[in-house]
């Protein structure tokens, strides 16, 4: 016996988050639940536009949003990754405009973060503290801008590979990070 089976896309490599919606409307349109599907993007619209004036006077800072792979390196999130249509509808410039893949996201060395000069630095945790405790306490870690100007924050983890949920989870760890400071 064969059950039916239906595959829906993930990103296109540019805007994963409206093809994530497109992707939702898609499943409920063959489950036969349009309404729920309708009721759930509602609901994630007026989060997300309820909480953009947290953001207002924030300022032109970007934002380096990352996570640690391992005591050299870094993942660093590009303009093609999840969240970026929420950075722009917020007015938060991404700051990795380098290359990326096509989850939009790139691994770094963690030399290369030295150049962030100016942003707000975000480090979603995964289960790593050993490893990301032992960076924090290196010379080269110390002497980054961004932590000199205590701009560096660590964060609950993310599914960076999600759509609305996922998102909406972003939007409150940026809130509770960033939200209302200049």
């Amino acid at each position: 016996i064969r059950a039916p089976g239906r595959g829906f896309d993930f990103s296109d490599g540019k805007k994963p988050l409206a093809v994530a919606r497109r992707s939702l409307v898609e499943l409920a349109q063959t489950l036969n639940l349009e309404a729920a599907a309708e009721k759930h993007l509602a609901q994630y619209d007026r989060f997300i536009a309820s909480q953009k004036p947290h953001f207002i006077r924030r300022g032109g800072r970007p934002l380096l949003m990352t996570t640690l792979i391992d005591p050299r390196h870094m993942l660093v999130l590009g303009p093609n990754c999840l969240f970026q249509e929420v950075l722009d509808e917020y007015g938060i410039v991404n700051a990795w405009q380098g290359e990326t893949n096509f989850w939009g996201s790139t691994a770094v060395s963690i030399d290369r973060l030295a150049m962030y000069k100016e942003a707000d630095v975000i480090c979603f945790d995964h289960g790593n503290s050993t490893d990301m405790n032992a960076l924090m306490a290196t010379p080269l870690w110390q002497a980054m801008p961004f932590v000199r100007a205590g701009r560096f924050h660590r964060v609950p983890a993310v599914w960076f590979y999600g759509a609305t949920l996922s998102t909406m989870h972003f939007v409150r760890i940026l809130n509770n990070v960033l939200g209302g400071k200049a």
